[in-house]
């Protein structure tokens, strides 16, 4: 994710995918562009669109939908990020994304993260029930080289929770992920 602009007024853009190459091709993307505007001193509301993209061998899928976020640091210095996508076809999702610095040391930064998802509705399409899908916990690793650079590794576990865990299951997929981080952060 990235930003341009001043204190009271930014153009975001964040961006988050993933994909398996080996054997099945299958991925997924979401881009949201956002306009921000500061509304109190450590948070700001947002409003944009998304475009979403999934794939699976040759079924390609792809969503727009508005979005209306708030983004800040709570007490404590947790770092928040919460999304409310309404889709084209006026599904409802709701994404709340947290974050917490570590201090290891000087450079070595340890930070957990939790991203849950909500669901107003069954959609069908993506193969979400209706409640809380299913979330994503981190724990990640980062050595700041400089405050601009700095390489992590992590780790993540995924599960889905409801009636998002049936629906996975009766497909035959798993319901729960174990999978191994390794990125670069990069700020200017």
């Amino acid at each position: 994710q990235g930003w341009i602009g001043y204190d009271y007024d930014r153009f975001w853009w964040k961006t988050e995918g993933e994909g398996e190459f080996a054997g099945t091709d299958e991925g997924e993307t979401e881009n949201d562009l956002l306009y921000s505007r500061l509304i109190t001193p450590f948070w700001n509301a947002q409003v944009g669109a998304q475009y979403a993209s999934s794939w699976e061998s040759s079924n390609y899928r792809d969503r727009w939908s508005g979005v209306l976020a708030l983004q800040g640091l709570s007490p404590g210095m947790i770092e928040i990020d919460s999304s409310l996508y309404i889709s084209e076809r006026a599904d409802v999702t709701l994404e709340i994304e947290g974050e917490y610095n570590i201090r290891v040391t000087q450079r070595a930064v340890l930070q957990p993260r939790a991203e849950l998802t909500f669901a107003a509705q069954d959609i069908e399409e993506r193969d979400l029930g209706a409640g809380m899908p299913g979330a994503n916990l981190d724990l990640r690793l980062r050595y700041e080289f400089r405050r601009e650079i700095a390489p992590y590794i992590g780790v993540r576990y995924r599960f889905l929770t409801g009636e998002t865990r049936h629906i996975a299951a009766r497909s035959g997929e798993d319901t729960e992920l174990l999978y191994f981080l390794a990125g670069l952060r990069l700020a200017f």
